[in-house]
C-alpha cells in the first residue's frame, strides 16, 4: 500500500464519491513495504486465498481472514503491509468516518468498542456479506443502471446503513459475552458516547501529544470526567490512549518515511528533536534511529 494512491492518511473533501470508495481486487492496492495509515474504515470481504495483515505500532496485532470471513479495519489505524496468497479474490470497501458515523448513528458505540477495546478485526461472514458485496460493486463501481443522481446519495446510505448494521450485530454478539464476564456495572450509554467522542478527536488530533486538559476542554467536559469515563469504559487512562496514539504516529513515521528524526519531531508537535528522543527512548526502549535500523535489519 502506498500513500500515493489517494486513500492514505486523507480526510475527506465533501465530495461524496471521496467518502465511499469501493476497490473491486485487493490486488489493485499498490504497496511499498511501508507502513501506513488508513484514512476510511474498511471491510475487506475475502471471498477466496487468505488476506493478512498487522495493526498496530511495535506491539502490533497480527490478523488473518481466509475465505468467507470479512476483516474490518478502523480509520486512522496503523497498518503493516498487508500480504495476500497468491489464489486470493477479495474486494475492499472503504468508508470515510463521517459516513460510518452517519449511517450507524448511536450504533458506532459498538464499532468502536470492536475496534478499539476488543480489537475484533475478523468476523465470519454470512450469505448476507456475498450479496451485499455484489451490489456494492454494482452501486459504487456504476455497473448496471445508474440511479437517478437525486437519489444516489440516499441509496448509497441506506445500503450502507443494512451492511454496517449487520456487522454490528455480528460483533454485538461477541461484545455481548465480554459484556457478560465483565464484573461490576457496565459504562452507560453517555459514558460510550463520549468515550467515542474522545477516540474521534484523538484520531484526528495532528498534535497528539496534548495534556488531559486540552481534550477535555475540546469536548466540554472535565478531565476528571474524561479520566473516570475512560477507565470505566476501556480499563485505560486518558494519558495512557493519548500515549499509545502518539506513538503509534510515530512508529508510522519512523517506518513509512523517510523523513530525519528532527523533522518528525518537528511534524509532531515536540520543542526539539532532543525531546522527541527521550520521549520515544522512554516508551518504546531504544531510540529512533535504532528503532528504524532494526526495522531496515527486519526487512
Amino acid at each position: 500500500m502506498s500513500d500515493d494512491f489517494g486513500i492514505m492518511e486523507s480526510e475527506s473533501q465533501g465530495k461524496p464519491d471521496d467518502e465511499v470508495l469501493f476497490i473491486g481486487n485487493v490486488h489493485d492496492i499498490p504497496e511499498d513495504g511501508s507502513a501506513v495509515r488508513l484514512g476510511y474504515n474498511a471491510v475487506v470481504h475475502c471471498r477466496q486465498g487468505r488476506v493478512e495483515l498487522e495493526v498496530g505500532g511495535d506491539h502490533s496485532k497480527k490478523v488473518s481472514a481466509r475465505s468467507g470471513q470479512v476483516l474490518l479495519l478502523p480509520a486512522n489505524k496503523l497498518l503493516q503491509p498487508m500480504m495476500v496468497s497468491t489464489d486470493v479474490k477479495a474486494t475492499v470497501l472503504l468508508v470515510s468516518d463521517k459516513v460510518l458515523r452517519e449511517v450507524l448513528g448511536h450504533h458506532i458505540d459498538i464499532w468502536n468498542r470492536a475496534m478499539f477495546l476488543n480489537e475484533t478485526y475478523v468476523i465470519d461472514g454470512g450469505k448476507w456479506i456475498i450479496g451485499a458485496a455484489s451490489y456494492a460493486e454494482t452501486l459504487l463501481t456504476g455497473g448496471g443502471t445508474n440511479p437517478p443522481v437525486r437519489m444516489r446519495h440516499e441509496i448509497v446510505l441506506s445500503f450502507l446503513r443494512t451492511m454496517f448494521l449487520m456487522i454490528c450485530e455480528t460483533l454485538s454478539q461477541q461484545l455481548r459475552t465480554t459484556d457478560e464476564t465483565h464484573d461490576g456495572d457496565n459504562p452507560t450509554l453517555g459514558e460510550r458516547a463520549v468515550f467515542d467522542q474522545f477516540l474521534s478527536l484523538l484520531a484526528k488530533e495532528p498534535h497528539k501529544r496534548q495534556h488531559v486538559n486540552y481534550y477535555a476542554s475540546r469536548l466540554n467536559i472535565s478531565p476528571k470526567y474524561l479520566s473516570t469515563v475512560c477507565k470505566h469504559v476501556s480499563d485505560k487512562s486518558p494519558t495512557r490512549w493519548i500515549a499509545e496514539s502518539v506513538m503509534e504516529d510515530i512508529y508510522q513515521q519512523l517506518r513509512g518515511t523517510n523523513l530525519s528524526v528532527k523533522e518528525i519531531s518537528n511534524r509532531m508537535g515536540f520543542p526539539n528533536s532532543s525531546f522527541f528522543g527521550q520521549y520515544f527512548r522512554e516508551k518504546a526502549g531504544m531510540t529512533p534511529l535504532e528503532y528504524r535500523n532494526r526495522i531496515k535489519d527486519l526487512l
